[in-house]
């Protein structure tokens, strides 16, 4: 077998395995919760959007969606649920979910038997570039390019806000790489996750930045009825300091993916 063979198998199974470490630690991250509740069989958690089962073999990606990785971190105690917005409140008071987490307006009602919780995280869109860039405000962003990713929430509010010119990438990792190798002039995800990004070293080129527009702030729905084991575990999967944490190894799983698309390529 040739060197540059041999070179090419030993990359491949390198990138598989880091690959693979990255994964396991993102899994392995999870929340403690009450015995009680985990005795019961657990609870029923919905978010807008559950992201698909990888295919086999294909790159790891993290959800852009940080209540996502709240629900799968509680896997062992919650049933994560798709649930559309529509049909929250109707869920939630017959009983089919006992929680739901994500952008709920202020103004939206509520039916009876359900309350709302404002969770201390934001949401917000928020847009990194290049430092070198000459987008100074968000009115900057039309007629030019910008990264989103569909799991994201912003997909559509760039060009009908400020006729931004918008490039949808499958994920947070897929836009933000799209952003580094200069595909797009900005990229937009929420605030708390760009945040723990910019912490990196290898992002301070990307750290130009325009500060939330709007401000959005993740919310929990649930039931009133719930017992104060389950309110308690609810409660617990999205304490700030949870959220915090989440946030950090979501960035780092992030940025990570990235470096291997960027610097280990599939061999061929």
């Amino acid at each position: 077998m040739s060197d540059f063979a041999l070179l090419s198998i030993s990359l491949t199974r390198a990138a598989a395995l880091i690959r693979t470490m990255a994964v396991a630690a993102l899994v392995g991250f999870v929340v403690t919760v009450p015995a009680v509740a985990q005795e019961a069989g657990g609870w029923r958690v919905g978010v807008a959007e559950v992201p698909p089962a990888p295919e086999p073999g294909a790159k790891p990606r993290t959800s852009a969606r940080i209540e996502v990785l709240a629900g799968q971190a509680t896997a062992h105690a919650a049933t994560l649920q798709a649930v559309a917005q529509d049909q929250v409140g109707r869920k939630l008071q017959q009983s089919d979910l006992d929680g739901w987490v994500g952008v709920w307006s202020a103004t939206e009602d509520l039916p009876a038997g359900v309350q709302r919780r404002v969770l201390d995280w934001s949401v917000s869109p928020m847009a990194i570039m290049r430092t070198d860039t000459d987008i100074h405000q968000w009115a900057d962003l039309a007629g030019r390019t910008v990264c989103l990713s569909a799991d994201g929430r912003y997909v559509g509010e760039l060009a009908a806000r400020h006729a931004a010119i918008e490039q949808v990438y499958p994920s947070a990792t897929d836009a933000l790489l799209a952003l580094r190798v200069g595909r797009c002039d900005a990229a937009v995800q929420d605030e708390g996750l760009l945040r723990q990004l910019l912490t990196f070293p290898e992002w301070r080129k990307f750290s130009a930045q325009l500060a939330p527009e709007r401000q959005v702030t993740l919310v929990q729905l649930q039931r009133t009825d719930l017992s104060a084991d389950a309110v308690a575990a609810l409660h617990q999967s999205v304490a700030p300091a949870q959220l915090q944490k989440l946030a950090q190894q979501q960035a780092k799983s992030i940025a990570f993916e990235v470096y291997l698309d960027q610097t280990v390529p599939d061999c061929h």
